[in-house]
């Protein structure tokens, strides 16, 4: 019980300048992750954005929103080289040929309109065209949003395979497809409206096996 406990905490807190580290795990037994609270249950239209540092070349779970229905309500994940994976309810696209880097940090953007089914990717000041993923889908019920995994069951399923290894910081999630004005913003470091449904100025989350929150390098840091 006491080993549980010390691989368990509860936080909520002002982010800012702060990033998620997962080291590797090569045995698999801590399950690093991060779970995320959203004031809602109910996703009709959404844009979730993060900024990730990762030098692994295969899959790895980046963002994922499970349903106690559905496992991969909501999932994008970084495959191979340049190739990114989004999901939202029965339906999967695959953004291939995407620049990223492998040396520094990433920021990635995804847009998702159940309505219309339009989703798209922005990544490192660029976007692409705009695919159809889950038309008329909803996200409903009770929402479990891990980063770090992919849920294969609702809070669980994890895979060591599918793992995140690297770092993560200045993760936002509206309700709302966010206007590509904005989304440049968030690209270049750029004033922008806060995620309403997940802020990290003020995140709810739980920590899980070897994360570790540490001053985040992703603007270049002023030495004294």
């Amino acid at each position: 019980m006491l080993l549980l406990l010390l691989l368990f905490y509860v936080y909520f807190s002002d982010l800012s300048g702060k990033q998620f580290t997962f080291p590797s795990d090569p045995k698999g037994i801590n399950q690093p992750r991060v779970a995320l609270r959203a004031n809602t249950r109910l996703i009709t239209v959404m844009t979730v954005c993060l900024r990730f540092f990762s030098q692994l070349n295969r899959m790895q779970g980046l963002f994922s929103l499970a349903t106690r229905d559905h496992s991969n309500a909501l999932m994008l994940n970084k495959d191979a080289e340049g190739s990114y994976k989004v999901h939202a309810g029965d339906d999967t696209y695959i953004f291939t040929k995407l620049p990223t880097n492998r040396m520094d940090w990433n920021s990635v953007c995804w847009t998702w309109d159940s309505r219309t089914g339009l989703t798209q990717l922005w990544l490192n000041g660029l976007r692409t065209s705009q695919k159809l993923v889950g038309q008329n889908y909803l996200v409903n019920g009770d929402l479990s949003i891990i980063v770090g995994q992919e849920q294969d069951a609702y809070g669980g399923g994890f895979d060591r395979n599918d793992s995140f290894e690297g770092d993560i910081t200045d993760l936002h999630m509206w309700d709302r497809v966010v206007s590509a004005c904005d989304l440049r913003s968030y690209m270049n470091q750029g004033s922008f409206s806060p995620g309403n449904l997940l802020n990290w100025n003020n995140l709810n989350f739980d920590v899980s096996g070897n994360v570790s929150i540490q001053d985040a390098d992703f603007e270049e840091p002023v030495c004294q």
